[in-house]
Formats: structure tokens, C-alpha cells, sequence
């Protein structure tokens, strides 16, 4: 079962570019997540278990053979070219600074879905030797981004943009506005 989730999660769609990256991708098994489009010299990590999200996303960093570690929900849908942007801000920025992804709203849809798909600022993007210097300050009972945004205090946010859902019924309309003509394994509430 794991395999066949790996192999249609993780497709490696483009070109070895630098750095690589390992990305790691928390799963509970309510549905096949959506697919991340990664590069030929990237690693993808599925989590299966833990005791909570948290504890799943560390046992997944210390798996990581890559310096640059990219958190993703199996519930958020990613642009094709997510990764390719992401390691373009690594790039630029290339120090052990942590970056998390930036909310980006407005302009994003000139008719949004009734259920309002946005782009949201989870996803940490960070050095996986600062991952684990910032981890072991983390409260036990940390959950979300509430919980350790203040660790990363200091982020720098990049604007990569993506989803969660669909919901309802849009995936026709969400397919079209990331521009994918490719088939997507989408599990419709």
C-alpha cells in the first residue's frame, strides 16, 4: 500500500535542480493525497502513524538525507511547478535562515469556488540542521503553526502559492486555474 501511495504522490516531473530537497508529507490514509511534482534529485517521505502530525513531520526530518527539508499536507493540492519556485527562494536566500511559505490572497481567482480556496502560509521550508536546533524548543503539545510560529520568528516568507480542497465538486474549476491537463487522483468530499 505504501508503494502505490509514494509512486502516485511523489512524481518526479522535472530536471536535477539544485539543491535538493527532501519532502516530507504526514498521511492518515482517509484518502490518496494529491500529487507533488518534484525533481529527479528530490526525495519524498510519507508518514504513516505517530501520535500526532507533529510527531510524524520529526520522524519524517530524521529520515531526510537532503539539507532542505519542504513540510506538505496530503490534504493540499501543489502547482506543478511548487518545488521549482521553492528551490528558487532557497537559492536566493541559501543561509540557515527557516522559510515559510507566505499567504498570498488577492488576484488569485477572478471567481473563486463557493467553498474559497486560498493559498495559506503553512509549509515550513527549512534547513534541516535548523529544524532540529528550533524542534527541541517546541512545547510537547505543539499542533500547528500557532503553536511554533514564534520559533521561527525570524522566517523569511516566500510567496509560493498553494491550495487546499476541493471540496464539492470543483475540481474541474481548481484543474483550470493551476493550469494542469494532466489527470489528478482527487478524492471529492
Amino acid at each position: 500500500m505504501i508503494e502505490e501511495i509514494l509512486k502516485n504522490t511523489f512524481r518526479a516531473m522535472h530536471k536535477a535542480t539544485e539543491p535538493p530537497v527532501s519532502i516530507i508529507m504526514p498521511y492518515n490514509l482517509e484518502r490518496m493525497p494529491y500529487p507533488i511534482f518534484m525533481c529527479e534529485n528530490d526525495e519524498g517521505i510519507i508518514v504513516l502513524g505517530g501520535k500526532s502530525i507533529g510527531h510524524a513531520r520529526i520522524a519524517g526530518a530524521k529520515k531526510a538525507k537532503n539539507e532542505w527539508l519542504i513540510f506538505v499536507d496530503s490534504d493540499a493540492i501543489y502547482p506543478p511547478n511548487y518545488i521549482l519556485e521553492v528551490k528558487e527562494y532557497i537559492r536566493k536566500q541559501g543561509d540557515k535562515t527557516p522559510i515559510m511559505a507566505a499567504k498570498r490572497l488577492g488576484g488569485l481567482f477572478s471567481n473563486p469556488p463557493a467553498h474559497r480556496l486560498f493559498a495559506y502560509e503553512h509549509g515550513l521550508i527549512v534547513r534541516k540542521d535548523v529544524f532540529f536546533e528550533k524542534v527541541k524548543e517546541y512545547p510537547e503539545n505543539a499542533k500547528g503553526r500557532m503553536d511554533i510560529g514564534p520559533y521561527f520568528r525570524n522566517a523569511v516568507p516566500i510567496p509560493v502559492k498553494y491550495y487546499h480542497g476541493p471540496t464539492h465538486g470543483e475540481k474541474t474549476v481548481l484543474l483550470t486555474i493551476l493550469g494542469l491537463s494532466i489527470p489528478l487522483l482527487i478524492s471529492v468530499k
